[in-house]
């Protein structure tokens, strides 16, 4: 038998779980300086909730579906946390603009490989019922704060405009909007598969010679500067990409982030639903994707509501944002462990004052852990290193007669003694 978790799913040690909880509090710290609210949905929602709100791709190979042996019904584990934020709406309509955040895991049947899982964490953030562009800019910029906040420095937000991809396009290749999805899809992968594999899988479609030099073209005019591609774009009568244009423009124009801002028009975003800005934060060292993106999807949540509701969001990817960070060294394993401090019974009839103690540093504050079984300062203070914990508490025949407590620091080796009524002002050496 194998002790291994399902492919692409992986264990967390105390160590890990410490370090990403951290990350948690101080991206909630972040969302809820800007007003979002916590929200909470389920892990697992009907198959139809999810059905036709992703692409082909991700409906065909990447959900998690199932139906259970003793139901008709078919379930789905969540593949984002968008979606289920749309059903959410359309069944409480909340006061708008509705601003929430969520942290949970949600699953894909991605090809496992490095900073790619297929359970992993999403930590979201979206505004409800918001036009453009103030809301998108606040996403933005909430983003950058989340990453300065971990003190990254060097990071890129690539920003571009689906109705700037879909002018462009559609004026010059037109194809059917399948294709058009397909070719999306395809430009998606630039980063991936590179300029070359971009060109073969577009041939592989069956695009005449022409119209792949025209997307060549574009991917070419991605690489200039911001200001060379707005200048590039406001040449177009296409009313899809002067709203773009705006949007960009907006952007950099109230953007705090503005200088992390590179406009991308190679920048897709796999996902059909995207209406308007999509973004993706990504890192100069490690090469591990993007750890952040979202947009704009005006039309998703009026598939549940049957009503226009605008919305614009983002999600961070908190394991590869965890990975990258320990990788540059901005993240690191401090902590093994939440017990501050282990008390240590020497023998069986200081059984019931050890328990005192512990208790009483319990109520002041420390995590405290306490062996159940009596045994020799060398053996318990060796179990409490094994365990990575700081401190030892000795109580002993001495302690025990004289209401005090050794206290010993086991990175100094430092004693101390103190009586019991003096545990709070233990604490100052701990906390």
């Amino acid at each position: 038998m194998s002790f291994l978790p399902p492919k692409g799913m992986r264990d967390s040690p105390p160590k890990i779980k410490i370090l990403r909880e951290k990350v948690f509090e101080k991206i909630k710290t972040v969302f809820e300086r800007f007003g979002f609210d916590p929200l909470e949905t389920p892990i697992v929602e009907k198959w139809e909730t999810l059905k036709g709100k992703y692409g082909d791709e991700a409906e065909n190979r990447l959900i998690w579906r199932f139906q259970l042996p003793y139901s008709e019904k078919w379930f789905a584990l969540r593949y984002d946390l968008t979606v289920p934020l749309a059903r959410f709406y359309a069944r409480f309509k909340p006061a708008l603009p509705f601003k929430r955040y969520q942290i949970g895991r949600v699953y894909r049947y991605e090809d496992p490989q490095k900073g790619r899982y297929r359970e992993f964490y999403q930590c979201d953030a979206d505004i409800v019922g918001a036009k453009e562009p103030f809301a998108d800019i606040e996403i933005i910029d909430m983003m950058c704060e989340v990453f300065k906040a971990f003190n990254f420095s060097e990071f890129t937000i690539k920003l571009n405009d689906r109705r700037i991809l879909k002018g462009l396009f559609e004026d010059k290749l037109n194809v059917e909007p399948e294709t058009m999805l397909k070719i999306f899809r395809i430009v998606d992968k630039l980063d991936k598969i590179g300029k070359e594999g971009v060109i073969n899988e577009l041939k592989e479609t069956g695009l005449a010679e022409e119209k792949i030099s025209y997307i060549s073209e574009i991917l070419e005019i991605a690489e200039f500067k911001n200001e060379e591609i707005l200048e590039f774009l406001r040449k177009f009568e296409n009313e899809e990409v002067k709203k773009g244009v705006e949007l960009l423009e907006a952007c950099l124009d109230y953007s705090k982030a503005k200088h992390h801002i590179k406009i991308d028009l190679s920048l897709v975003r796999g996902l059909d639903y995207y209406t308007g800005m999509i973004y993706e934060i990504v890192v100069e060292k490690p090469r591990i994707g993007s750890l952040s993106g979202g947009g704009r999807y005006d039309n998703l949540i009026g598939m549940f509501a049957r009503e226009e509701v605008p919305a614009v969001g983002g999600s961070i990817g908190v394991e590869r944002l965890i990975d990258a960070g320990l990788e540059t060294g901005i993240f690191k394993i401090e902590k093994y462990t939440i017990v501050d401090a282990g008390v240590i019974p020497l023998s069986e009839s200081v059984m019931k004052y050890a328990w005192e103690v512990a208790s009483e540093l319990r109520k002041s504050g420390i995590n405290t852990l306490i062996l159940y079984e009596p045994t020799t300062p060398v053996k318990g203070i060796k179990r409490l290193e094994k365990k990575k914990i700081s401190y030892a508490v000795l109580i002993g025949e001495k302690e025990a007669s004289s209401k005090t407590l050794t206290f010993q620091n086991l990175e100094t080796r430092e004693r101390k003694e103190y009586k019991f009524d003096e545990i709070e002002k233990l604490t100052k050496e701990i906390l």
